[in-house]
C-alpha cells in the first residue's frame, strides 16, 4: 500500500531506518495515518511509529511533529509512548481511560489490548490470551491485584526463577495480600499465592480463590515439552477451576484452541500480534566448520546494546563465554569486580564466572545458583552487563532488556528449535519503554517450514528480515 505521493512503505522503512528524513517526515506520517485507517496494515503503522520513537531518542528528525505523532500513537492504540501534553482534549480523554484503576504503585497506561483484557477480566469474565513477549501480559496481572477486588488470587508460573522474579515484582502488594511461595507457608486472610504447579498440588488446602492465572499456559498441551510437567499442570488446572474462579490464562503464539475442550469451559480467547517494539530479522553467512566461535565474536564486537546469546546447553555457555575471554571481548568494569571476588572466595576463584563478570559478560543457566543467575539477570537489566550468555532458562518469561539477541546454536538440547520455541527466543529482543527495535542475529536459517513462517510473519507484523550476503 503506498501513500498519494507515492512513497511505499519499504521506502518509509529505509528512509527511517537509514536517518534519512530531511523534507520526507510529513510523507511519512501521511502514509502511516493512511495505513492506520485500514485493519489489514495497522501493524505496519505501529512498526513504522516504533521505528520513529527510536529514532526520536538520538535524533529531533520529528521534533516539529511532535503532536502529529502523538496524534497517530493515539490512533495506533499504543497509549504508553504518548506525550499527554500533546493530546487534545478527545484524545486526552481516551488517554485517561487506559489507566487501570486504583493503581498507585506508579505512572500506568495500557495500550489498546492491554486495557481490553484488563476490562474483561475485571468484569468478572474468563481470559486466555496469547500475545507476543513484549505485550505487557504481566502488568495486567499487577493492575488487576492492584485494584483490592480479589480476597484470593493465585499465580502458576513454570519454574522457579520466574517464581523469584515474580515474587519480587509483586512484593509491592504484600500490605494487601500474604505473598505464598511454598506449601509449608501458612496461608493469611488475603493470600496471593505464586507457585508452580508442582506447589499448587503439594498445598493441603486452597483457600477460596477468586481469580488464579497460568502464564505459559501453553505447557497444558502434553505434546509439546515435558510430558509429566504437562500432566500435572493439567492437574493443577483442574484443582484450581475447580474452585469456582475467575481465570486468565497467558501465553505466546497460540492462534487456537483444542475442539474437545469442556462445554463448561467458557472463556474469551484472545489471540494478537500486537506489539510494543520491533524485531529485525538477520540471517547472517553459516560460518565454516571450526570458525563459528570467531564468527560470534565478530558479530558481538560490532554491536551496541544489551545483548543476549542463546546457546543450546550449559557446556555450549561455557564454551563461548571462554571463548569471548580468549579473545577479549568485553570491558572491565570496577563496578562487577566486588561480586566476582565474592563468588571467588563463596564457591572457587578459578571459576569461570568470576573471570566473565568483571568483563561485563554473564553467564545464565540452569545450573548456576539461583541467586546468582537472579543477580546476573538484574544487571543485565541495570545496563552492568553487555553480555548474557544464556539457555532455554531465559526464554520462559523471565523479563530482559535486551537489545540484541543471537541465536548461536538452532538446538534445544539435541533437537532442533521448532517455530514455537524461535519465536520465544525471539520475542527477548526490543523491550518496551527502553528498546523500541530490538535485533536478531541468526547464522543458520531455521528449518524451511520454519523459515517461510519466519518471513510471513515478519512481513505481516512490518518487521524487517535482512538476509546478509
Amino acid at each position: 500500500m503506498a501513500a498519494s505521493n507515492s512513497l511505499t512503505v519499504p521506502a518509509a522503512r529505509e528512509l527511517i531506518t537509514g536517518g534519512q528524513l530531511e523534507g520526507n517526515q510529513f510523507d511519512i506520517l501521511k502514509l502511516i495515518s493512511q495505513l492506520i485507517q485500514d485493519e489489514e496494515h495497522q501493524a505496519t503503522a505501529r512498526e513504522l511509529l516504533l521505528r520513529i520513537l527510536e529514532l526520536r531518542q538520538t535524533q529531533r528528525s520529528f521534533a516539529d511533529y511532535s503532536e502529529a505523532v502523538d496524534s497517530l500513537l493515539r490512533t495506533a492504540g499504543l497509549f504508553p509512548y504518548i506525550t499527554p501534553s500533546n493530546l487534545s482534549l478527545p484524545d486526552l480523554i481516551a488517554y485517561e481511560a487506559h489507566r487501570p484503576l486504583d493503581y498507585e504503585y506508579g505512572d500506568v497506561v495500557f495500550h489498546e489490548i492491554q486495557a481490553k483484557v484488563y476490562r474483561r477480566l475485571m468484569s468478572r469474565e474468563n481470559v486466555i490470551l496469547s500475545a507476543p513477549t513484549s505485550f505487557g501480559k504481566s502488568l495486567v496481572l499487577d493492575a488487576l491485584i492492584a485494584s483490592n477486588k480479589f480476597e484470593n488470587i493465585a499465580v502458576v508460573l513454570p519454574t522457579l526463577a520466574l517464581i523469584d522474579e515474580t515474587r519480587k515484582r509483586l512484593s509491592k502488594f504484600r500490605d494487601l495480600y500474604r505473598i505464598i511461595t511454598h506449601p509449608s507457608q501458612e496461608l493469611g486472610e488475603r493470600n496471593l499465592l505464586v507457585m508452580t504447579q508442582e506447589r499448587v498440588l503439594d498445598l493441603p488446602e486452597l483457600p477460596a480463590l477468586d481469580l488464579f492465572m497460568i502464564d505459559e499456559f501453553y505447557k497444558l498441551d502434553i505434546s509439546r515439552g515435558d510430558v509429566d510437567r504437562g500432566i500435572l499442570l493439567n492437574h493443577a488446572l483442574q484443582r484450581l477451576m475447580q474452585t469456582g474462579a475467575n481465570f486468565y490464562l497467558a501465553g505466546p503464539n497460540i492462534h487456537s484452541l483444542a475442539g474437545t475442550l469442556p462445554r463448561d469451559f467458557t472463556a474469551s480467547f484472545i489471540s494478537t500480534s500486537f506489539s510494543t517494539v520491533v524485531s529485525d530479522v538477520k540471517l547472517l553467512p553459516t560460518p565454516p566448520r571450526g570458525e563459528e566461535f570467531n564468527a560470534l565474536s565478530n558479530l558481538c564486537e560490532e554491536l551496541s546494546g544489551p545483548t543476549l546469546i542463546y546457546c543450546r546447553s550449559p557446556l555450549r555457555a561455557r564454551q563461548v563465554a571462554r571463548h569471548f575471554l580468549s579473545v577479549g571481548i568485553g570491558e572491565p568494569s570496577i563496578e562487577l569486580q566486588p561480586a566476582a571476588d565474592w563468588i571467588g572466595e563463596n564457591y572457587h576463584p578459578d571459576w569461570l564466572l568470576c573471570q566473565a563478570l568483571p568483563q561485563r559478560i554473564g553467564i545464565h543457566h540452569g545450573k548456576i545458583p539461583r541467586a546468582l543467575a537472579q543477580y546476573q539477570v538484574t544487571a543485565f537489566n541495570e545496563g552492568k552487563l553487555d553480555f548474557l550468555i544464556c539457555t532455554s532458562t531465559l526464554i520462559e518469561g523471565v523479563n530482559t532488556s535486551a537489545k540484541n539477541v543471537v541465536i548461536f546454536d538452532h538446538q534445544l538440547s539435541r533437537k532442533k528449535l521448532d517455530f514455537f520455541t524461535f519465536s520465544n527466543i525471539k520475542g527477548r529482543s526490543g523491550r518496551m519503554m527502553q528498546h523500541f527495535v530490538g535485533n536478531v542475529y541468526l547464522f543458520k536459517a531455521p528449518r524451511r517450514k520454519t523459515f517461510r513462517r519466519l518471513m510471513y510473519r515478519c512481513i505481516r507484523k512490518g518487521a524487517e528480515l535482512r538476509i546478509a550476503s
